[in-house]
């Protein structure tokens, strides 16, 4: 009966919130002995305590990047309504990449615990891991699971063998074509770079670029030569993290071919040198200025805007290759979503990235916003997808060849103080492809060594 008589005040104090003192009182009257008074005052704390976080709800802070669809604030509305004990406040930081970076680091650095979730993009995941920053999220994604991500997407959120964010949506390149212009000309879209540099020149006019690309002294233009030196065959680190960008000649080819494609062959305008977002090489294609075109997926929207001059008369196929036998690697944009080291509620933190990241909230994204591509590969299996973005199903094979940028948090110094530069330099012709690649490898060598 004495187990009784405690479930039975358990439930009681529960459901009245008695205090300690009611419990103690409640207790002597139903004859409970110390031993059984001490079980009822351990449970009726724990329930006390979690009747209080029931009744004052978790907050979570959000750390974002700016997202202009409005999209994240539905998505965070809905989890909201469902989640009554735990509520999510979603903070842009900033108009830019940049800015979310620099305020994280800032709180991080201070151990301040004003941040919960945080956004991450693919060079972050390292840098905020290896300086403590963040925790590993192995439990919240088990190894089983993994599987229904693109594998790109899992390998750029792990670092020394531990996941430190979970994929949230993807971004790729594709080569955006006139199909209008390919079939009035007889021709198929190109597999290798020798077939868009000839389908290229055969197309553009004295109004119309053959092909446009990013090619200022910037991220953007650097992925477009990091994007051609997997093409060819070549990286910058291998899997151990030695230095490989100067063995063999891919890298000096592949930087050479974009030096050519502007200078010798002359199918990509020396503007392409001054385009330093994506929004100035896309533009030019969406005006009607170009053949063909690298761009990020998210362009997609935009080529059928009603302002568009090409709405109805292009197409997007995978990166060509050097030899054609598969899709040339795409630069993989992923973001992630981590926990910060420093947030009071790490738990409630990854039941919000669980909602933001499940197969249901990434279809309705890619619904909602067009070009923001699932990091889950079922997603392009949804019939609604299908319908509404029958091209995506025919990238399926491109989206699995993302490849992300060196997952190293010395990524963004060899990106700033040695590819940048170097990449620039060539492309300006300050400097021969060779000189620059091997002045980028020393210079990375130097990063690597302190």
């Amino acid at each position: 009966m004495t187990d009784e008589r405690i479930e039975a005040l358990v439930r009681e104090a529960a459901t009245l919130r008695y205090s300690r003192r009611q419990v103690l009182r409640r207790a002597t009257a139903l004859g409970l002995s110390a031993s059984a008074l001490g079980a009822v005052l351990s449970r009726t704390g724990t329930s006390a305590r979690a009747a209080a976080r029931q009744s004052s709800p978790v907050t979570l802070n959000w750390f974002a990047s700016r997202d202009p669809s409005g999209f994240s604030q539905q998505q965070v509305d809905a989890f909201n309504a469902q989640n009554p004990n735990i509520q999510i406040s979603y903070q842009e930081q900033g108009a830019t990449t940049s800015d979310l970076h620099d305020k994280f680091v800032t709180i991080a650095t201070a151990q301040d615990p004003s941040a919960d979730l945080i956004s991450m993009d693919v060079p972050f995941v390292p840098e905020f891991a290896a300086a403590g920053w963040t925790i590993p999220v192995e439990d919240l994604l088990p190894p089983e699971e993994r599987s229904a991500f693109f594998s790109g997407t899992i390998q750029a959120a792990t670092y020394e063998d531990q996941l430190y964010g979970v994929p949230w949506y993807n971004n790729g390149p594709g080569l955006f074509y006139r199909k209008d212009l390919l079939e009035g000309a007889g021709l198929q879209p190109p597999k290798t770079y020798d077939e868009l540099q000839a389908a290229a020149a055969q197309l553009q006019t004295p109004e119309l670029s053959g092909y446009i690309f990013q090619a200022a002294q910037t991220e953007g233009g650097l992925i477009s030569w990091l994007e051609y030196l997997w093409g060819y065959g070549g990286d910058i680190l291998d899997a151990e993290g030695n230095v490989v960008l100067n063995e063999g000649t891919a890298a000096k080819d592949s930087l050479q071919r974009l030096v050519d494609y502007i200078y010798n062959a002359k199918i990509s305008p020396e503007a392409c040198l001054t385009m330093a977002t994506f929004s100035d090489a896309q533009n030019v294609f969406v005006e009607g200025r170009a053949a063909f075109l690298r761009m990020w997926m998210t362009a997609a929207p935009l080529m059928e805007a009603e302002t568009s001059q090409v709405r109805g008369k292009w197409d997007v196929v995978a990166l060509p290759s050097q030899n054609g036998q598969q899709p040339g690697p795409g630069c993989l944009g992923t973001w992630n979503l981590g926990i910060s080291k420093f947030s009071r509620y790490p738990n409630e933190s990854a039941e919000a990235i669980k909602f933001l990241t499940s197969r249901e909230r990434q279809t309705e994204r890619l619904l909602g916003i067009a070009g923001s591509l699932p990091t889950r590969s079922a997603v392009l299996d949804d019939p609604q997808v299908k319908a509404k973005y029958p091209y995506v199903d025919t990238l399926r094979s491109a989206f699995e060849a993302l490849k992300p940028r060196p997952v190293t948090p010395f990524y963004s110094q060899m990106s700033a103080d040695a590819l940048q530069p170097n990449f620039g330099a060539a492309m300006t012709r300050q400097k021969n492809p060779e000189q620059a690649v091997a002045d980028m490898a020393e210079q990375i060598e130097q990063i690597l060594a302190m």
